[in-house]
């Protein structure tokens, strides 16, 4: 009954979404301008040379995004833009009244420019509206780049080639940008490109971009521009080769052990448009550590790519939808409540161990690109033999992933996967599957509209019938005024994709959400008022017994006009725990099977991250099966200046439950960076939980000479207390990694 109800209420609360406008001014001009070839290329240092620059193309036609669209920006930026044969080149004076206030913390190439003032870029070589690559600069010159894994969901994991450099001047800060032309896919036959751009000034907490809509620029939001000619990627050949050095000391079984490990990977752009990557011995030493997670919820864990290999050309093979990598407001899907569950490709079941201990990676190959209006990709690896988790024999294994879209109305896709192969066992598996993204950016007075859908089927040995996965999510997103979406998700029990991931089977979902955001007039302390409700329903497909279900209210949010940001819930939440389940084993608490309701209250709250000093702090009570949970998770961070920043998190968990079980869980993270100058960082990491008893620290040297050029010195220490002898932590295992990486670009 509650379903329906609840279900109901949110369908009629959508239709209020398709007839009710949003009060805001409104922008549906196309946008274009033509960039202009040079014939001596720009110097990247960061400053705008007149005479540099003289030839370029001028735009300087900016309106602000958030926190008021399309009202008039509180500072001024002119963009330039120019091409020769090799590459594009941007450059971006952003002006800024009060230059002392600019906010550049970052110093670190890789570090993180949430915080920081930015200038981005975005193109879309093939100008489809569905695809793209992002490019940022803060005035440290930091670099950071993302590929869109679908048409509004970058990754920041991809690492392209690319040049930048920036500066402060008097009257701000000026940057400039090559991207090369053989680092990108494009169509030669055509002479335009989708493009969009835009600046965030942190302290303010607004964005400034040349084209938007309903709050959003990404490729289904850009403008054109037009007049490439001629344009060489020269051979189109990439040799990156790679060393590594291993020191391994097991303090535990006393031994030590050494390996040295070349690597090669070779990139060659078959045409412009499509990319060939042959990777042999492939070596992943250097791959940054995954957060600990304590592992206490009833499904599997969740982790992201982070291998580099991997994540190269990794938005062709992205299905459904379905997310395969972080979260956050700009980067989800509307309606969607399955999260995770039913991803058919994740790359992140190759060359690791249920444990995520390494497998090697014989060789891989792909080959990925465009053809017309079609993209495809098709990865093929060689996974050596090892011994799993469970001590069992897993032979070498041959693996491998084909998937085709095509653009199909004005901004949607239709597409199908092809998986082949088991890693984790000795099984043969395979899979294929369906898929069509619609979506529509142009429904007027800043409405849009957007809809997954998809199908899958596994074949696993010794496996017959009950094997199909599909899900159908519609949603209306907002940046302001109302906001929600409808999703139905089917897991059958038997599905079972072995290169993908499926953490819930044999189940059924129905979801959706709905939200309300406004803007209070300018000058306000608090510029931002949302409230939320967001349902999601999971049942057993064999019996019609609830598995999970969650109704969550937030009761309000606000954000004020410098980012700092604040937000009460509360939960009513039923766990259906089947005989055998016990998420609470590793705790000692055992909780009868059955069925069990309850409710819980939260509140958070994030001070603006631009400030030297800033906060974040989660708190939420109340039941959890049959007891009761209380959970608080602060965290500090401490910028002083662009060289150093410290960061630490303390999450703490206090289970109380009948017949005198209970248990209390600590985690304490501690990340301190360090950067000497704009090549030479440190960073160091150390966890720590009491579950496990171990002390993590993982620490990394590394020297970035340029884009694709690399050093690092990166070392594993464990520590575990041993409560049984002196109650003194010991160390357990050393493992000490020296690597190289060069990039040949012909």
């Amino acid at each position: 009954m509650l379903k329906s109800v609840s279900l109901s209420v949110i369908a009629g609360a959508l239709l209020i979404l398709t007839s009710h406008a949003v009060a805001q001014e409104t922008s549906m001009e196309e946008k274009r301008f033509r960039v202009n070839r040079i014939a001596t290329a720009p110097v990247i240092d960061g400053r705008i040379g007149d005479s540099e620059w003289a030839g370029a193309a001028r735009v300087s036609d900016l309106h602000e995004v958030e926190p008021v669209e399309f009202t008039s920006p509180s500072e001024r930026t002119v963009w330039y833009f120019a091409y020769d044969d090799k590459a594009l080149y941007v450059a971006a004076h952003a002006y800024d009244s009060e230059p002392d206030e600019i906010v550049a913390r970052t110093l670190r190439q890789g570090g993180n420019l949430g915080s920081d003032d930015t200038l981005s870029i975005l193109i879309d070589p093939f100008n489809n509206k569905r695809s793209g690559y992002s490019f940022t600069l803060n005035p440290n010159g930091v670099r950071a780049e993302a590929i869109y894994a679908t048409a509004t969901r970058p990754s920041d994991e991809w690492d392209g080639i690319w040049r930048g450099a920036a500066t402060k001047v008097d009257d701000g800060w000026t940057m400039e940008m090559a991207i090369p032309f053989n680092t990108v896919t494009f169509d030669p036959d055509s002479d335009t490109w989708g493009i969009n751009f835009w600046r965030r000034i942190a302290r303010k907490a607004e964005r400034v971009g040349w084209d938007s809509r309903n709050g959003q620029m990404n490729p289904t939001v850009s403008g054109e521009v037009f007049g490439f000619e001629e344009l060489s990627q020269g051979v189109g050949l990439d040799l990156i080769p790679s060393a590594s050095s291993t020191y391994q000391n097991d303090r535990e079984l006393g031994t030590t052990d050494t390996e040295l490990r070349p690597s090669l990977d070779i990139s060659y752009k078959l045409t412009p448009s499509i990319n060939g990557l042959l990777t042999i011995n492939t070596d992943f030493a250097a791959t940054e550590v995954d957060g600990r997670q304590l592992g206490l919820q009833r499904f599997s864990l969740f982790f992201p790519e982070k291998r580099a290999f991997f994540l190269t050309d990794f938005d062709i093979f992205q299905f459904g939808g379905v997310p395969s990598g972080g979260g956050g407001f700009r980067n989800r899907t509307t309606g969607m409540r399955s999260g995770n569950n039913g991803l058919a490709f994740f790359s992140r079941r190759i060359g690791l161990t249920g444990d995520n201990a390494p497998v090697d990676v014989i060789a891989g190959a792909k080959v990925s690109g465009r053809i017309g209006d079609y993209d495809f990709g098709t990865l093929y690896i060689l996974q050596d033999e090892y011994v799993n988790e469970d001590d069992e024999a897993i032979d070498r294994s041959d693996l491998m992933v084909t998937r085709v879209s095509t653009g199909v109305l004005e901004e949607s896709a239709v597409g199908a996967i092809l998986t082949y192969g088991d890693p984790g066992s000795n099984q043969t598996s395979s899979l294929v599957g369906a898929d069509f993204l619609y979506r529509n950016t142009r429904l007027g007075t800043n409405r849009s509209m957007q809809g997954n859908f998809w199908i899958q089927k596994s074949d696993n040995e010794g496996v017959s019938g009950d094997d199909l996965a599909w899900s159908a999510t519609l949603g209306f997103p907002s940046r302001l005024g109302w906001e929600g979406g409808l999703q139905i998700h089917e897991v059958e029990e038997n599905f079972d994709p072995a290169l993908g991931f499926a953490n819930r089977t044999n189940v059924r979902m129905y979801g959706g959400e709905l939200g309300y955001r406004m803007n209070r007039e300018e000058g306000s302390f608090i510029r931002e008022i949302s409230h939320g409700l967001e349902i999601a329903h999971w049942e057993y497909l064999d019996t019609g017994f609830i598995q999970t279900q969650m109704i969550q209210g937030d009761f309000f949010s606000i954000r004020s006009r410098e980012g700092d940001f604040a937000r009460i819930d509360i939960r009513a939440q039923k766990e259906g725990l089947l005989p055998g389940e016990q998420p609470l084993e590793r705790l000692d608490i055992f909780i009868p099977p059955g069925e069990y309701s309850f409710e819980r209250w939260g509140t958070f709250i994030r001070s603006a991250s631009h400030r030297k000093w800033s906060f974040q702090f989660r708190i939420d009570d109340g039941g959890y099966f049959n007891g009761d949970l209380f959970h608080v998770r602060p965290e500090i961070d401490w910028t002083p200046n662009e060289h150093v920043s410290f960061s630490l998190q303390y999450d703490y968990n206090d289970y109380d439950f009948p017949g005198n079980q209970s248990a209390i869980t600590r985690q304490i993270t501690f990340e301190n960076e360090i950067s000497f100058n704009a090549k030479w960082s440190l960073v160091t990491l150390a966890q720590y939980d009491n579950i496990s008893d171990n002390i993590g620290i993982n620490s990394r040297l590394r020297l970035n000479l340029s884009a694709g050029q690399d050093v690092w010195f990166v070392i594993n220490h464990n520590m575990v207390r041993d409560v049984t002898v002196d109650d003194r932590f010991h160390s357990t295992e050393s493992v000490a990694v020296a690597k190289i990486r060069y990039t040949l670009r012909y």
